[in-house]
């Protein structure tokens, strides 16, 4: 995403969604290697593929990397990125131990897919691994299953269970 975004929950709990920058890459490169079994790419993720990873992020437009913030301390990150058919895929959702259990990242993933839904699409989705511990963290989010990619499950945002909240947005 190559424009500063900050999306702030108008409900409690009061979670904000701003655009990562450089000064984030550290932070998600260890959130990412020290959860890598719950994803598709298992290496280990170096400072330059990082920056490499970073500088192509900037450049796509339809593309979106939060940091999930409650009173300016770090919860985790999402992603969310606008595929080629028009419907948007949630990406990289990594907690932070400090902020598991709280209902930080589960506020902050309803702020996102309000925005993508306002945005863009309700066609929201997100493929997960099958061996993945927080498949219950999606369906909680009004995921439901909607396909199995053999290893994975294509999960979809099931609008029947999703309840849109009140975000604001502002320059991150």
């Amino acid at each position: 995403m190559n424009q500063p975004l900050l999306l702030t929950s108008l409900v409690e709990p009061r979670v904000s969604l701003r655009a990562a920058q450089v000064s984030d890459l550290a932070d998600l490169r260890s959130w990412k290697n020290s959860n890598r079994s719950g994803f598709f790419f298992k290496g280990e993720i170096t400072p330059s593929m990082q920056q490499d990873w970073y500088k192509k992020y900037r450049a796509r437009p339809d593309d979106y990397m939060f940091i999930v913030e409650k009173e300016n301390r770090k919860a985790g990150c999402m992603g969310m990125r606008v595929e080629k058919g028009g419907a948007v895929d949630a990406y990289n959702i990594i907690g932070t131990p400090g902020g598991a259990g709280k209902g930080l990242m589960k506020a902050a993933m309803a702020v996102m897919c309000s925005y993508a839904a306002d945005r863009f699409t309700k066609d929201i989705g997100c493929l997960v691994l099958k061996n993945n511990p927080a498949i219950g963290y999606y369906q909680a989010c009004g995921f439901k299953i909607a396909g199995d990619g053999g290893d994975h499950h294509i999960f979809k945002l099931d609008w029947t269970k999703f309840k849109p909240v009140a975000y604001e947005i502002s320059e991150g």
